[in-house]
């Protein structure tokens, strides 16, 4: 299969990194504005193929006409976010800059299945939906898989086990209004505070508002700190394409606009989706108490809002 990288920053050159291990991508482009500097990019990583033990696939880099014949598109163009910058001004940056490449690729990406990585990633998956009108079920937001990878990461160093141990999931807008699904978090097919009390003590309690904040707060300390966020991003990026590729049928919590079983329309937001060869194959119902459910719809509200002041 045939994967195209748009972008060549911090994330998508991550991206392109990761994409080399991922078994059944045996064509790599990689695609920006300014063909020298993607052409180096791709002279350089061609150097390391001769040295290295990935799988040798067919590197190449070009225009944005170069994302033709791509079965997966992986788009990570457009500005960073920067440390206290509002979240509808860059929406307004990125979605013009979003609405610019697809209006131009479109035709070429008719048959594609696009992920985006881009943030605000759920605007910019509705934004490239919406510009595109390709079949919602090719079209995929990296949504809260980083955000519930963070949170399961937290959850295992409290107890010293093993993140592979934890399940959980964090659906909803990916940024301040996500929610996770307290309800929901296992442990050994134990809930959190169940298995406090029995690998800790009978006291024991879980700061969940501190977890929350942390989770939330994580990609902001990342940016302050080394100034963007890649390596998580590009992970999930590999993880979801591979689900793609070898048809796992794996369930992941994805941005989409397929959102009738949540009572949603004109967005998108993060539910969990079970994932194969042709993109999303369907969303999974969860079990929501009613307070995980008003503030889902509130997270919904949130992204609708945003749209709402761009010209979509």
């Amino acid at each position: 299969m045939k994967a195209a990288v748009i972008g060549n920053g911090n994330v998508g050159m991550a991206v392109f990194s990761m994409l080399r291990n991922v078994r059944g991508i045996d064509e790599i482009v990689l695609v920006g504005r300014n063909i020298n500097i993607v052409r180096g990019e791709v002279d350089d990583y061609l150097d390391a193929q001769v040295l290295d033990y990935a799988p040798a696939q067919k590197l190449s880099s070009g225009g944005y006409d170069a994302v033709k014949g791509a079965d997966i598109i992986i788009y990570c163009a457009g500005a960073a976010r920067k440390a206290g910058q509002d979240r509808l001004e860059l929406a307004k940056i990125n979605s013009d800059i979003a609405r610019s490449i697809f209006s131009s690729i479109g035709a070429l990406c008719r048959d594609s299945i696009i992920l985006c990585l881009s943030n605000p990633v759920d605007v910019l998956t509705y934004t490239i939906q919406t510009v595109t009108g390709i079949s919602p079920n090719r079209i995929i937001g990296s949504g809260t898989i980083l955000d519930t990878a963070r949170l399961r990461r937290f959850i295992a160093g409290i107890f010293d086990v093993s993140a592979s141990s934890v399940n959980a999931f964090v659906i909803g807008e990916h940024g301040g209004s996500a929610v996770i699904l307290w309800s929901g978090v296992r442990i050994a097919n134990f809930d959190i505070e169940q298995f406090s009390k029995l690998m800790i003590d009978d006291d024991a309690s879980i700061k969940k508002d501190m977890l929350e904040k942390a989770m939330k707060q994580t990609g902001l300390r990342l940016i302050q700190k080394k100034g963007s966020t890649a390596y998580g991003v590009a992970s999930a990026a590999a993880r979801i394409v591979s689900a793609i590729t070898n048809d796992t049928k794996e369930i992941l919590p994805l941005c989409t606009t397929i959102l009738e079983r949540y009572g949603c329309k004109g967005c998108a937001v993060s539910v969990p989706c079970a994932l194969g060869k042709s993109g999303i194959l369907e969303t999974v119902p969860v079990n929501m108490s009613p307070d995980e459910k008003a503030a889902f719809e509130n997270s919904a509200e949130c992204v609708k809002n945003i749209i709402a002041g761009l010209d979509i």
